[in-house]
């Protein structure tokens, strides 16, 4: 296999990744050291650039390495659902509306995530860039190939991506419209906005900035400031079988483009 370089690339290995989804980079960094990939037919390294013009030669079937997904039952039924909760895709990503009680990705105990699904569905390669807890539901991003999901990775570590949530408590903060500070566990500091705002049904409903993303945290810092998310099992209410927590709204811009998602209030049912 041989393949012609059409613009110039800083690296070898991370210019074969755009072009094999599939492949873990150290697969291909191996490769690269045994030379059964070469420039130009001419021993090369992972971090050697690409000029426009050069080929690139494989000796070694990496196609074979493509996953499948179709090992994944999944009915007719829940199909449409999650089809129905796609809630924006392009050739870059996809975001979908999150159920509530789907796990973001595979853990010790959890065999099948949504990413998982929506793979099967839509028969393509997905990667994590953000989690939701598994009774979080809302508005989740997903990369459609390796070199997003680090660029989504850059946005979220520099504070790019703006994260909005809403949450129902069982009782009112004394002030409508707050910064809570607090600490985790492991001494890290927590920070989040929020703001009273009214539904229907007349229940505590806050809108919520993150400013800070670790785990748990909406729910931890509104337990520590006595005022847990309803159906929180974790911070101390049994009551409730359903959180009432949702990521509501994503901002953030991409390639020259802004983008702005929000499921209207009026779609919520608390």
């Amino acid at each position: 296999m041989h393949i012609k370089v059409e613009s110039n690339h800083n690296r070898l290995d991370k210019f074969l990744l755009k072009h094999f989804e599939f492949v873990p980079i150290s697969l291909i960094q191996k490769l690269i050291r045994k030379y059964k990939i070469k420039i130009n037919n001419k021993k090369s390294k992972s971090n050697t650039p690409l000029v426009k013009g050069d080929i690139i030669y494989i000796y070694y079937n990496l196609t074979s390495e493509s996953p499948t997904f179709d090992s994944i039952k999944i009915n007719e039924n829940q199909k449409k659902i999650l089809l129905n909760n796609i809630f924006f895709q392009n050739e870059h990503f996809i975001i979908i509306n999150k159920l509530s009680g789907y796990a973001s990705q595979r853990g010790s105990k959890i065999n099948t995530s949504i990413k998982d699904l929506y793979e099967s569905i839509l028969n393509i390669k997905l990667y994590i860039v953000h989690r939701l807890d598994k009774d979080t539901s809302g508005l989740m991003i997903l990369a459609k190939n390796r070199m997003v999901a680090s660029d989504f990775s850059y946005l979220f570590i520099n504070k790019k991506i703006f994260k909005y949530y809403i949450a129902v408590t069982h009782e009112y903060f004394k002030k409508s419209t707050s910064l809570l500070v607090n600490t985790n566990n492991e001494n890290k500091i927590l920070k989040l906005r929020y703001r009273k705002i009214n539904n229907l049904n007349d229940l505590p409903t806050y809108f919520i900035q993150l400013l800070t993303g670790k785990k748990h945290q909406i729910r931890l810092q509104f337990y520590l400031n006595n005022n847990p998310i309803v159906g929180d099992k974790k911070f101390n209410d049994i009551r409730n079988n359903k959180l009432y927590l949702i990521s509501i709204s994503l901002k953030f811009n991409y390639l020259d483009n802004f983008y702005k998602f929000r499921i209207p209030l009026s779609k919520i049912s608390f």
